[in-house]
């Protein structure tokens, strides 16, 4: 009889062990579950942060690209303007030249039309 209250005192005692080793690994879980997310949130915070600053590298990048862009155009509407005026510049010195071969025809007559003129 003391032998099976002894064996019914130690059920009881397992069970309580039991119980109380469940509640001591639900408090360890919560435990690490609360320091898992304490130490969660900075990395978060972190990611978060690095994601905002892509995007603000995306924004700036395509800001630039879209310049760059434009400065193309810019450049080529110049190089464009550069050669129709060197082209001008060449005709100007072309005529130039011919008004300058006309007025060196125009002296020589009125060279020649002085000599006449006293002959």
């Amino acid at each position: 009889k003391e032998q099976a209250e002894q064996i019914e005192s130690l059920k009881v005692d397992q069970e309580e062990n039991t119980a109380d080793a469940q509640k001591l690994g639900l408090t360890k879980i919560k435990e690490l579950t609360k320091r898992s997310a304490a130490e969660l949130k900075p990395l978060q915070s972190m990611l978060e942060s690095s994601r905002a600053a892509n995007r603000a590298s995306v924004s700036e990048q395509q800001r630039l690209e879209k310049k760059i862009d434009a400065d193309s155009k810019t450049i080529s509407k110049l190089q464009k303007t550069i050669k129709e005026q060197a082209e001008q510049i060449k005709s100007l010195k072309v005529d130039q030249g011919k008004s300058m071969a006309d007025a060196r025809k125009l002296l020589l007559a009125e060279e020649k039309i002085k000599e006449l003129t006293k002959r």
